[in-house]
């Protein structure tokens, strides 16, 4: 036999029937069959781990955490089924395409043939990512869902400067721009925002679309720094597919609302930074250039209800206006011929009311099944209607445009591209920032800061100015998105806006302002009665399990009553009996520790630990906010010691996130009170201000000098 069957015989013997045959031959099964690390996935792909990242974040996928990690804890892990997927994508072909065109160019650049590089530039293979879109959002309400973030992540681009070193592209930045003006300008045009809230990261917006809301954030229009800690090649990545999935997405919107997509910008416009308008005012200029028959004659050039009721008309023909082809011109020749018949005021009224109603109908219906949000929509789509605002230079224009027009108001500015000027009758409120002299202040105009806008934005209700004024420090910015019930405290600017609320629907629908005020204040008082007698129950409990006596509590004069005297002479009673057995225990024990002296037994002494040291922080909340529910309800939850460990577990963390949000609540009404009683609360604060801002009164001179008096000597 050849020595090298020799050896190959005696390797196969030596491992016939060894531990690493049987585990080879064995038919793998659980965790290490689902799961494999990303470089077994680089090696099947035959890809770059640049590519690799690139076609998961377009793909959708994320790493998984297996529960037993066979390769090792510090290796990532896929999902095989996912891996199988990513190897039937047509991007892999692109992309193995693209980087063997780069190798090309590199090579170009190497040798210095320009040219070369510049024709193959030119021909650089490109893809599309439409696909994708379909594949991840089978349907339009699933790609609303899941707007939150493309948007967000759409108008912080649509701000950041192009960057080169940063690979931040010219296009990229345009493209991005554009979506989001588009998408600014169908909010605007369908009335279909519902809250804003300014904070210091940006400006929160909510808006209603086919019955989902979308909630997105867009930063403050100040000069952005790029931050070095950042990894941009993944932000662009996310990017560009956020951008080809809002061209999806506002092509829908627009064709189901019968609108002309895409809408053509206004270059001029949008290179003054007018932002939406550009976008707005194309459209008012398509309005105007197909009829030709009358000229557009706005609110504030004549001041007068048949301007603004003639303006409304015109806005109620958007929705056939901005549609292309004859079909549209033959709409607008009827519209324009309906609207001119009659030379009668009360047919025009009638049908501007007519046409008033159809759009508010029309808002309405878009508002859902729902009665309360079909309300809300028609009072969201007219809070501002017949009201002219001008914003002062310092005011963030692209903000308020949006806000205002969303909320059926009309806009105009210090610059190119506003329809009205400064010095128009037909202002009815100046938007400022900055402190204003009441000379320079017109006494038809409404002076306000931004901040009154939004608020009203928020509230439905149009708010008195006063508060608000040009250099006076404005109320609270409440957020919208907190829900005081669920925080268990409401602070008083809210309870004043709900009232004012209350007092306009009541207005609205005929109803004695009296009675709601009536109402407002039974149904608080109720609230605090029930509040307060729970605290006091709770207190009343926490005495009597820490050892004071019901009984005590009345000597005290914190439950003075005369219905309860029977139950002190009971508490009395129970007391004594209470103090006599723990007499004889004392005396059982003194008798004991005798006999263990008498034994020579050393007595141990007594732990200076409690129940709660030897309790987490978390714990001794739980159980105090569990002592402080009641009886009743204390028994009720200690149920929870019979549920399975994780639920337990669940049913804890609940109790805690309760807990620290009533403590947080109490902090707050503690400093309030605190506040309160130091004079720096609410109007004592203004009153006090006041004071210290009046100039001292001069000191009255007497009439008669007093001459001093020599000394004697």
């Amino acid at each position: 036999m050849p020595a090298a069957a020799r050896g190959k015989q005696t390797k196969v013997s030596k491992h016939g029937g060894g531990k690493a045959v049987k585990k080879a031959l064995k038919v793998k099964g659980g965790i290490a069959s689902r799961y494999t690390t990303r470089n077994a996935a680089l090696n099947r792909l035959q890809l770059k781990l640049a590519d690799f990242r690139r076609l998961c974040i377009l793909k959708g996928i994320h790493p998984r955490e297996p529960k037993k990690k066979v390769k090792g804890q510090g290796k990532t892990y896929y999902h095989v089924k996912d891996v199988n997927f990513l190897a039937h994508e047509p991007l892999l072909d692109k992309f193995r395409a693209l980087r063997s065109y780069e190798r090309k160019i590199k090579k170009a650049k190497a040798k210095k043939a320009y040219h070369a590089v510049d024709r193959l530039e030119e021909r650089k293979p490109q893809y599309g990512l439409d696909h994708l879109v379909k594949e991840r959002y089978p349907s339009f309400g699933d790609a609303l869902r899941d707007f939150d973030d493309p948007l967000t992540l759409t108008h912080l681009f649509a701000l950041l400067p192009a960057d080169k070193r940063h690979g931040i592209p010219v296009e990229l930045v345009t493209r991005a721009r554009a979506l989001a003006l588009e998408f600014q300008a169908f909010i605007t045009k369908t009335n279909a925002l519902r809250k804003v809230f300014i904070s210091v990261k940006g400006i929160y917006y909510q808006a209603t679309v086919h019955g989902q809301e979308i909630t997105w954030l867009t930063p403050h229009a100040l000069a952005q720094t790029l931050p070095e800690d950042v990894d941009y090649r993944v932000m662009l990545t996310f990017l560009e597919f956020y951008l080809a999935m809002m061209g999806f997405v506002n092509y829908k919107l627009y064709h189901d609302n019968q609108l002309r997509y895409p809408p053509v910008l206004d270059t001029k416009l949008e290179d003054n930074a007018a932002g939406i308008v550009a976008v707005i005012h194309n459209i008012a200029d398509s309005i105007a250039s197909r009829n030709k028959a009358k000229p557009v004659v706005t609110a504030a050039k004549k001041g007068a209800k048949q301007a603004t009721d003639t303006e409304a008309r015109m806005k109620t023909l958007d929705f056939s206006l901005i549609k292309g082809g004859d079909e549209d011109e033959e709409v607008v020749a009827v519209a324009a011929g309906k609207g001119a018949v009659g030379g009668d005021g009360s047919d025009d009224a009638r049908g501007d009311g007519d046409a008033d109603a159809e759009m508010e109908d029309a808002i309405a219906e878009a508002g859902g099944a729902d009665p309360a949000q079909r309300e809300d929509a028609k009072m969201c789509a007219t809070l501002f209607k017949g009201l002219v605002f001008f914003l002062n230079r310092e005011v963030p224009r692209e903000m308020m445009v949006f806000i205002i027009r969303s909320f059926g108001g009309e806009v105009s500015w210090d610059g190119e591209g506003s329809p009205y000027d400064e010095k128009d009758g037909g202002v009815t409120h100046h938007v400022c920032d900055r402190p204003i002299q009441k000379s320079d202040m017109k006494p038809q105009r409404e002076y306000v800061q931004p901040q009154w806008v939004v608020d009203c934005a928020n509230w439905r209700v149009l708010i008195p100015c006063v508060e608000y004024a040009p250099g006076v420090a404005p109320p609270p910015h409440l957020s919208p998105f907190v829900d005081a019930e669920d925080e268990g405290y409401t602070p008083d600017y809210q309870q004043t806006l709900m009232r004012l609320k209350a007092q306009a629907k009541a207005a609205r629908e005929g109803r004695s302002l009296a009675d709601v005020e009536t109402q407002i204040v039974r149904l608080r008082t109720d609230a605090e009665e029930a509040a307060d007698e729970e605290k006091q129950y709770a207190k009343d409990l926490s005495k009597e399990t820490s050892g004071i006596p019901y009984s005590r509590s009345l000597a005290q004069g914190e439950e003075g009553s005369s219905d309860e005297e029977s139950d002190d002479e009971e508490d009395v009673e129970v007391e004594d009996e209470e103090s006599d057995d723990d007499d004889d225990d004392e005396e059982s024990d003194s008798d004991a520790d005798d006999a263990d002296a008498a034994a020579g037994i050393k007595k141990r002494k007594a732990s200076k630990l409690t129940v709660e040291m030897a309790m987490r922080d978390k714990d001794i909340t739980i159980n105090k906010r569990m002592k402080e529910m009641g009886e009743d309800e204390e028994m009720d939850a200690m149920r929870h010691v019979l549920l399975p460990r994780k639920k337990r577990e669940l049913y804890r963390a609940m109790q805690l996130g309760l807990a620290k949000k009533e403590q947080r609540a109490d902090t707050l009404k503690d400093r309030k009170e605190k506040l309160k009683a130091e004079g720096k609360y609410g109007d004592d604060k203004a009153a006090g201000d006041e004071a210290k801002a009046k100039p001292a009164a001069p000191a009255k001179k007497d009439a008669a000098k007093k001459k001093p008096v020599a000394k004697k000597n």
